[in-house]
């Protein structure tokens, strides 16, 4: 009976991890450069997903600087930017498996205040 217990837990626990594990995310700084200093939650806004997303806001858009992503390798998995809701303008730019440093976002004349999530299905 214990040994059935912590195959459960195991399958479990390995579910978890597996899930984390392939969830795509970025993180928007209040700061140039994506400083991440000591107060790191108070000058950033970090979003982690699983899938496609439509057209979602940007949390506090206004305030950020930089980005940088975490796209898993071997995606097709891309995170677009969008100044406007709807998501249907055009593109500011774009987070893939090959955006690996951060990004400065400061230059933009309006904020980066949507994003959309394609191309990330089984991610």
């Amino acid at each position: 009976m214990q040994f059935s217990s912590a195959l459960n837990l195991a399958a479990l626990a390995g579910t978890v991890f597996l899930g984390q594990a392939s969830a795509w995310s970025f993180t928007m700084y209040n700061a140039n450069g994506c400083d991440n200093s000591t107060m790191q939650t108070l000058s950033s806004d970090h979003v982690e997903h699983t899938g496609n997303v439509a057209c979602d806001p940007v949390p506090n858009p206004a305030q950020h600087k930089s980005v940088l992503g975490n796209i898993p390798a071997g995606s097709n998995c891309r995170v677009s930017f969008y100044p406007s809701k709807g998501c249907n303008n055009r593109i500011a730019f774009a987070l893939t498996q090959y955006t690996t440093t951060c990004l400065s976002v400061a230059d933009f004349v309006a904020p980066l205040a949507y994003y959309k999530a394609t191309g990330c299905e089984g991610v």
